[in-house]
Parts: C-alpha cells; sequence; structure tokens
C-alpha cells in the first residue's frame, strides 16, 4: 500500500507534501493529486505578488486576523506561525520582502517563484506530483484508505485532504469530509466587494481612503466596527476595508429589504462634535468662502460633494448662508457618512468562510478525530482570515502541520 496521499494541489496541499517529504527524507513515498494545474490558485494571490504571510510575531495578535478559527490556530501557531513560515521560505531560498501594514512578499513581487519554489522542492524531494486527478470518493480500508480515480483505484496509508474551500463542486474536500463522517459547517462568500443601493458611492468611483473607518449594523446588532484602507467602486466599495466588514457579515443575510447598515468614517480620528467645531472656524473666519472649502480641511473634495449633498446643501453656498442646524447636521454626515450595503459583489469572493468543524480536528497535528491516518488542512477547514497575507498563512501553518503529522503517522503504522 502507498505512502502519503494528498488531495489537492494548492498552497496548504503542496507545504503538507514538502514538508512531510523532508520530515520522513523521502520515505515513504508522497503523492499530490490535483484535479487542475498545481499551484493555479497560488498565481493571482497578492495581484500576482503573492503576499506570502503577515510579519505578526505574537501568536495571540496573528489569530486575531481570522473571524473564524481563530482559538483553533492559536495553538497551531505556537508551533508554526508567521515567523517561522518566514524562516521556512529563507531557507528554501526565497528572499522575502515586508511592506506597510506587515505584508510579506518574495522579493521578486512574482507569485510564480513561490509556485516554482514548491514544485523544485517537491520534485528534490521524490513528491510525486499527479495533476489532472479528481478524487469523487475515498474510503476506510484495511491498513489505509482506498481512493477512486479517473485512472481506477488507488490506496494509500495515511491520507490529507487539502482540497481547498470550493463551494462544493464535483469532487470537493468537503464531500470527502462528509463521506468520512465529519461536519461541514455552513458556506459563505467572505473578502467580497460590497454592493450599496446608495448612488453617491458610484459617483466616487475610483476614489480610495487611507486608514478609513467603518461600522457595521444589522437588524440593530452590531456586526462589524473595522479600519482599513477602501476603494469606491460603480456598485458600492471594494479593498481591504470592505472586505474585512464583509468577512465579519459572511452569515449576514443582507438584502435590499433588510441591508447591511453601514457607516464611514474617512477621517475616523474626528468625532462629529470636532468636525463641527472645525467648520465652526472655518465658516466664521472665511464667511465668503464655499462650504465645500471649509469641509474639504477634513475630507476628499470628492467624499466632501457627497456629503453636502446628503446635507440637501449646495457645495458653491457660502459659509454664511450655512445655518446653524444645517452645519451641525452637515457635521454629523460628514463624521460617519451612511452606506446601504444590499448584497456581495456576485463572483468576487476571495475566500470561503466555513468548513470542516474544527472540533473534529487536532490543532496539533491536523488528524482528524473521527478517522485515524486522515488529515485535513487549508481552506477546507473552517477558517478564514482577512486580507495582508492571513489565508495564506493558515494553509502553511495548517499545511506544515499536517505533512509533519502525516509522516509521524507513517512512522507509527
Amino acid at each position: 500500500m502507498n505512502g502519503i496521499t494528498i488531495v489537492g494541489g494548492g498552497p496548504a496541499g503542496f507545504m503538507a507534501g514538502v514538508a512531510a517529504a523532508e520530515a520522513s527524507r523521502g520515505k515513504p513515498a508522497v503523492k499530490i493529486l490535483e484535479k487542475g494545474r498545481p499551484l493555479a490558485t497560488l498565481l493571482p494571490t497578492g495581484g500576482g505578488c503573492c503576499n506570502l504571510t503577515n510579519a505578526v510575531q505574537n501568536p495571540r495578535e496573528l489569530a486575531s486576523s481570522y473571524p473564524r478559527g481563530a482559538k483553533f490556530l492559536l495553538s497551531s501557531f505556537t508551533r508554526f506561525g508567521a515567523v517561522d513560515a518566514m524562516e521556512w521560505f529563507r531557507s528554501h531560498d526565497l528572499p522575502l520582502a515586508e511592506e506597510a501594514g506587515g505584508r510579506v512578499f518574495p522579493a521578486s513581487r512574482r507569485a510564480a517563484d513561490v509556485r516554482d519554489l514548491f514544485l523544485g522542492t517537491a520534485r528534490e524531494n521524490g513528491v510525486e506530483v499527479i495533476p489532472g486527478t479528481r478524487v469523487p470518493a475515498a474510503r476506510v480500508v484495511p491498513g489505509g484508505f482506498e481512493l477512486e480515480t479517473p485512472s481506477g483505484p488507488l490506496d494509500c496509508r495515511v491520507l490529507v485532504v487539502a482540497a481547498g474551500g470550493g463551494r462544493d463542486s464535483d469532487g470537493s474536500g468537503h464531500g470527502l469530509a462528509r463521506a468520512f463522517g465529519h461536519t461541514v459547517t455552513p458556506l459563505a462568500p467572505s473578502l467580497a466587494a460590497l454592493v450599496s443601493s446608495d448612488r453617491w458611492p458610484g459617483s466616487l468611483a475610483g476614489l480610495s481612503l487611507i486608514g478609513a473607518r467603518m461600522r457595521a449594523v444589522h437588524d440593530g446588532r452590531a456586526v462589524a466596527d473595522e479600519r482599513g484602507d477602501l476603494v469606491f467602486t460603480h456598485r458600492g466599495i471594494s479593498g481591504p476595508l470592505a472586505f474585512r466588514v464583509s468577512s465579519r457579515a459572511a452569515f449576514i443575510p443582507f438584502t435590499p429589504a433588510s441591508p447591511l447598515e453601514c457607516v464611514l468614517s474617512a477621517a475616523p480620528d474626528f468625532t462629529a462634535p470636532q468636525v463641527e467645531e472645525s467648520l465652526s472656524e472655518f465658516f466664521t473666519s472665511r464667511p465668503r468662502a464655499s462650504a465645500l472649502s471649509g469641509l474639504r480641511k477634513i475630507i476628499p473634495k470628492s467624499l466632501a460633494e457627497a456629503a453636502l449633498a446628503l446635507a440637501g446643501l449646495d457645495p458653491e453656498m457660502q459659509c454664511s448662508q450655512v445655518k446653524r442646524g444645517e452645519r451641525k447636521e452637515l457635521a454629523r454626515i460628514a463624521a460617519g457618512m451612511p452606506i446601504a450595503i444590499v448584497s456581495r459583489e456576485p463572483g468576487g469572493e476571495i475566500v470561503t468562510a466555513g468548513g470542516v468543524c474544527l472540533d473534529e480536528i487536532d490543532q496539533k497535528t491536523m488528524e482528524s478525530r473521527l478517522v485515524p491516518g486522515l488529515f485535513f488542512c487549508g481552506e477546507i477547514l473552517d477558517i478564514d482570515g482577512f486580507t495582508g497575507g492571513f489565508n495564506l498563512q493558515a494553509c502553511w501553518t495548517t499545511g506544515y502541520l499536517a505533512g509533519l503529522g502525516a509522516a509521524a503517522a507513517i512512522g507509527q503504522a
């Protein structure tokens, strides 16, 4: 019977395969089965530059960037966290570069270099990579597992499922997990651009905000309070801040009839009273100036124009013409502009929330608590993080630990 078989040739699957092969020094055999092209999902990450991880040293702080899976990962990160992942890549001759927000990339800014590293390291360690191979079914047999493949049955002593977080398409890892008795939590898109029913965000398409704040409420319940960069689109909002809010609201059923009620602060360090005070000083000292020019001191011009429109004021009206009550309302809107979010941008999600229930997985080894010799890693697990390298870090951590666990399981057999 063959040694270790990994279903899924994405980032987690390759990390598991390489870690297992290096730990066992090429014995037993390690196979990676991939339904498409190996590591194809890695190439578009980070805009093609591959945001490998985030340089957060403290495991607890690192885990806080995962809306789902934080507690599970906390233990795992003490064994293989961001610092360990960075050292692993450097030890495999990949120079790294750190950018704003702790984001870590290959120094070349080429995702293809990361792919080539894994393909080359797998080859050097005798890992057999078999592309174009779906595994629609698998079962436990004496001594291990039997997998159904297009070329016939394939057996192995240890099985690692790293088939990604797809929405239960043919041959998905979730189907395999259920077949082995595992619970798969509900799935939902995460890290998606958001669509607004308001017209004003679309009028600002292309405008970026740095370090903005967004709070979200649904049906009277607080959903999110996040900070980050944001970009307006023709249909709503996108960028890291929008993705963070969409992640927090992954399982919130917001619709046009029941929207996600958001408040955007372009200058989050200014409260409404502080904005009003600033406007009052400007309006008093510059009575003939436009109201727009006073608001531009706090927020970008195009956003200031939108705030004035929401307040029912002409951007060109003179400061002396703005009544006290109107100034107060303008300050309130400028400090927190309301956006009604009614849907996610279809097909734009980056990762999937939900997956194999973490209560059924050993966070030290990624081995199933239900089926000995069965391991899971990567996005198939009920783990998802914010943008900034956190989702790939979850792949490196769970893949590495699954690879070591699989090698150890073979040694104990």
